[in-house]
């Protein structure tokens, strides 16, 4: 258990230069020039659920849950008197059903703690100055949090039918459960959720879609057999090749996330409306730039038992149970040791369409990161039994075809292996 722990300070941010993770959700849209930046929608969003479902602005796709489009706008508009961080639309089959509008979130605030110092500092000298920024960056979030936190629930609290919320909870497991205020305009029903020192969010739906589920509705009453039946119509058999469809990547950007977005890109998989903002609150994420401190691998558990599924996980890789899990509709995620010469490599096979390096020749395996390499996660999804290889997806945006890698150093360089079971 030791040995579990002591990578949970490490493994799940990734440890790779910043600069080469592309921002594609939250940079576009703080650069884009929209006539909506700073406008208030909080009427047309209402107007749009309660009626039309017509929302202005640019929207751009980011996945799926079931038949349930999740988008989000690019701009910045205000929305209960307080600007976004970002503003989600869930639509189905083309019909609006949900607006969440984030106000705070450490993640996108924090980022990735840099420690570009000043040089010619002694250690002790260097630890305090590092120690003083990161309380000053705290202090700063702590301010947004609060601020944003009173002037929603105000607004709310005036726009609704009754100025005192209800109080709700969401979610099945106590570590994913959400605690919400929860107040009714007419049909709507607005709900805010508050993680201290993480998140403020507030969502608005109709009263009828208003759920105490993360499942989605299409989901909810499954009973087990139906769930296994549901992921395995996943499966795209040809030739022996196995493939998920529908897997797509969701961006972590510039934040200590490749733990977590993987884990919500196996999450929507499984029919769970959880993203990583809600899953770093849960998994006990500080406000520090990294994953230190947190419990991913008890969150981990917490998703597969949200739905409906066990948890093994492994140290070591266990080709016939990966396997099976992908045979079955079910994704694996991998915590594993990372280059960027191999993470080169593997992009330059996918595009070209050539064969790996042969696993087995010594040159090959003095190239594969050894025991003192940083940790990443990837989700595998699906593979390839003639050629031994696994299909694998990241975090990243401009990684939306999964990449291949041989069976054996998957094998060899993974640290820990997380099989959804049922």
């Amino acid at each position: 258990m030791k040995r579990v722990a002591g990578i949970l300070t490490v493994a799940i941010g990734l440890a790779a230069p910043v600069f080469a993770i592309p921002n594609t959700v939250f940079g576009p849209i703080v650069q884009a020039d929209s006539p909506l930046n700073g406008t208030d929608l909080t009427e047309p969003v209402l107007a749009a659920l309660a009626g039309d479902g017509e929302l202005p602005g640019q929207w751009v796709a980011e996945g799926r849950v079931g038949s349930a489009e999740i988008s989000h706008l690019l701009a910045r508009p205000e929305v209960f008197g307080r600007e976004v961080v970002i503003l989600r639309a869930v639509r189905r089959e083309g019909v609006l059903e949900r607006v969440e509008a984030t106000f705070a979130d450490a993640g996108s605030f924090f980022g990735y703690f840099e420690d570009d110092l000043p040089k010619g500092l002694g250690r002790e000298e260097a630890k305090q100055v590092a120690m003083d920024r990161l309380k000053a960056r705290q202090d700063e979030f702590t301010e947004i949090f609060e601020e944003s936190l009173d002037e929603v629930r105000k607004s709310i609290s005036l726009l609704a039918d009754r100025e005192e919320p209800k109080e709700r909870r969401i979610g099945k497991g106590r570590m994913l459960r959400a605690e919400v205020e929860e107040w009714k305009k007419g049909d709507l029903v607005i709900r805010l959720f508050s993680a201290d020192q993480r998140l403020v969010r507030a969502e608005i739906s109709t009263e009828e879609l208003a759920s105490d589920s993360w499942m989605d509705r299409a989901f909810k009453e499954e009973n087990d057999r139906e769930r296994q039946a549901r992921l395995s119509r996943s499966v795209v058999k040809e030739d022996g090749v196995v493939r998920l469809a529908g897997m797509e990547p969701i961006p972590q950007g510039y934040r200590p996330y490749c733990g977590l977005n993987t884990l919500a890109m196996a999450a929507r998989h499984f029919g769970l409306h959880l993203d990583e903002d809600w899953l770093a609150a849960a998994g006990g994420f500080q406000n520090t730039g990294s994953a230190a401190g947190s419990n991913m691998v008890k969150l981990y558990s917490a998703v597969a038992a949200e739905a409906g599924l066990s948890m093994d996980r492994s140290p070591k890789f266990d080709e016939l149970a990966v396997r099976r899990a992908l045979e079955e509709g079910r994704p694996v995620i991998v915590w594993r040791r990372f280059s960027w010469e191999r993470n080169r490599l593997h992009d330059e096979v996918a595009k070209q369409g050539a064969d790996l390096p042969d696993p087995l020749s010594v040159e090959e395996k003095a190239t594969w990161p050894g025991e003192d390499a940083p940790l990443h996660a990837s989700v595998l999804t699906g593979f390839d039994p003639k050629k031994r290889e696994v299909f694998f997806l990241e975090s990243w945006g401009g990684k939306d075809e999964p990449r291949r890698m041989t069976f054996d150093e998957m094998a060899a360089t993974t640290y820990l292996c997380f099989v959804f079971d049922d």
